[in-house]
């Protein structure tokens, strides 16, 4: 039945957000909280979400960082949450709440809600890049989600520029991370993305040079991802996303790029911004849920 309640929980490395919905992903207000990345506290946490709302609910739908085995719902590597690694959170917590769990990666989630009902939705092969505190990705190819052999697909975070060693400065998580637009603004480095792009639109010179500069890196890794996959449209999410500064100066990068380059076979995407911004991972884990469940 559409009546049907999901609570839909998105884990992430600074917050949890949280919201109940319907299958039909109509999300008005997106609840959260602080993380917790001990794993204790952030199994309180999720109880503290989920036991509210257990006898309202047909089922928990989870996007959640790292290496994630979604048929079976482990996760094996949980990228800032190392004490969770290669836990079944699934069988956790089906067993606790005997509702029915299934979790998916957070950049897979991002992709699952922008191709359902998102900007993604009118294309075959897309992209989603979510620009948090390193740099989440989903791919979907031929109209489906793409996992890889090993459930790896879409880590553009590792992408490498140089192998000098695997935690280099140069990876694409370190360069393209959100709070390195601050590092590139080089003023004060207290400030928040708010007053960065405040100072932006006011004109400051200095915070203009500096979305030049971190548009750019996340133009050169587009590039390297188009080279390989050709896909249609990439969409961005992540807080920063909203700003349609920052889009304009991707697309205007890539634009520059790509014409140089024109003799190259790599082809132009389309860049937007994703339609559910900080609400995606929630709505991609529910679509997720809903596709597991054959219910969609």
């Amino acid at each position: 039945m559409c009546s049907e309640k999901y609570l839909a929980i998105d884990v992430g490395g600074t917050a949890i957000k949280y919201v109940l919905t319907d299958r039909s992903a109509k999300i008005r207000k997106i609840n959260e909280m602080k993380t917790n990345r001990d794993k204790e506290e952030l199994f309180n946490s999720l109880d503290e979400i989920i036991a509210p709302h257990i006898n309202d609910i047909s089922g928990i739908a989870l996007s959640f960082p790292g290496k994630i085995d979604a048929e079976k719902g482990i996760v094996h590597t949980a990228g800032a949450f190392r004490e969770i690694s290669n836990l079944s959170i699934k069988s956790i917590l089906e067993a606790k709440y005997l509702k029915p769990v299934w979790i998916e990666n957070d950049g897979k989630c991002g992709a699952l809600a922008e191709f359902w009902k998102g900007n993604l939705s009118d294309v075959k092969n897309g992209v989603f890049i979510g620009l948090g505190t390193e740099i989440a990705g989903g791919i979907i190819l031929e109209g489906k989600l793409y996992r890889g052999s090993f459930g790896s697909s879409g880590e553009f975070s590792s992408m490498l520029n140089c192998l000098e060693n695997p935690d280099n400065e140069k990876r694409f998580g370190k360069i393209g991370g959100h709070k390195n637009l601050i590092e590139y603004y080089g003023g004060d480095k207290c400030i928040g993305s708010y007053e960065f792009f405040e100072k932006h639109q006011n004109g400051d010179g200095a915070a203009q040079k500096a979305l030049k500069e971190y548009s750019k890196m996340i133009a050169s890794g587009i590039i390297n991802i188009q080279s390989i996959l050709d896909a249609e449209k990439f969409c961005i999410g992540g807080g920063i996303s909203a700003q349609d500064a920052l889009i304009d100066e991707i697309r205007q990068s890539l634009h520059e790029f790509i014409k140089i380059k024109s003799s190259e076979a790599i082809n132009e995407p389309a860049i937007e911004k994703c339609r559910f911004g900080n609400a995606s991972g929630c709505v991609g884990a529910l679509y997720n849920f809903l596709i597991m469940e054959k219910i969609i």
